[in-house]
């Protein structure tokens, strides 16, 4: 027992003596706290005032160049707008005035003619209102032609003297003269093919009242049209 007794007061003033020097040591730490301030503190601050900065001017650059874009939209809108525009985007007068053109080339355009020109449209539809535009008003656009995804192919398998050519000839003239800086690239198996094709597409633009006067130039590969605002589409 009395072996035991001593042990145990051993083992109780080991244990005190342990306890009371870590509680020194806490409190020596907690008088004199280490400095936990890392060598590239200064660094790093640095770096964090500089990424403030660049959030800050980022900022105000997209204001800056909204607010650019709704200036140039504005004042584009005025210039282009065909009478009735009800504040809508330059896209809508295109689309309104390319229909227009369609029905004024003094052809009478058959069932057929006018269900590849509704196709051409709807595969065109991003290049007239403009990356920007249709992308901010996709569903807006989409939903108005009766389509739920962009189309930008059209495949026409027909007999011969379907009205093909014409077709192509009068949508190509038609986008020209209503779109600006359009450009339109034909592609066929052949020079002659490509020549007679260019020649349609001049045609329909001569049918147009006042078109004639709104060519450019033309020689055998390409055809310029002067646009309304004296630059070429």
């Amino acid at each position: 027992m009395a072996s035991r007794c001593k042990l145990g007061d051993i083992f109780s003033k080991f244990v005190a003596r342990n306890l009371r020097s870590d509680y020194q040591t806490y409190v020596d730490i907690t008088k004199n706290p280490p400095s936990f301030e890392t060598p590239f503190a200064t660094e790093l601050a640095a770096l964090q005032r500089s990424a403030t900065r660049a959030v800050e001017t980022s900022g105000s650059k997209r204001l800056l160049t909204s607010r650019l874009d709704l200036f140039l939209q504005k004042k584009r809108r005025g210039a282009n707008s065909r009478g009735g525009d009800d504040g809508a985007i330059p896209g809508d007068a295109y689309v309104r005035e390319l229909c227009r053109l369609l029905d004024i080339m003094g052809l009478e355009r058959t069932a057929s003619q006018k269900t590849f020109h509704k196709a051409f449209l709807r595969a065109t539809l991003a290049h007239i209102y403009g990356s920007a535009d249709f992308e901010r008003h996709r569903t807006r656009i989409l939903s108005r032609h009766g389509i739920t995804a962009p189309q930008y192919e059209v495949l026409i398998v027909t007999p011969r003297r379907w009205g093909k050519t014409t077709s192509v000839g009068m949508f190509v003239a038609a986008l020209l003269l209503s779109t600006p800086e359009m450009w339109v690239s034909i592609f066929s198996t052949g020079q002659r093919a490509s020549s007679g094709l260019l020649d349609m597409v001049y045609k329909m633009v001569c049918a147009v009242p006042g078109g004639s006067a709104r060519v450019a130039r033309k020689n055998q590969e390409q055809l310029f049209i002067k646009g309304y605002e004296k630059r070429n589409t």
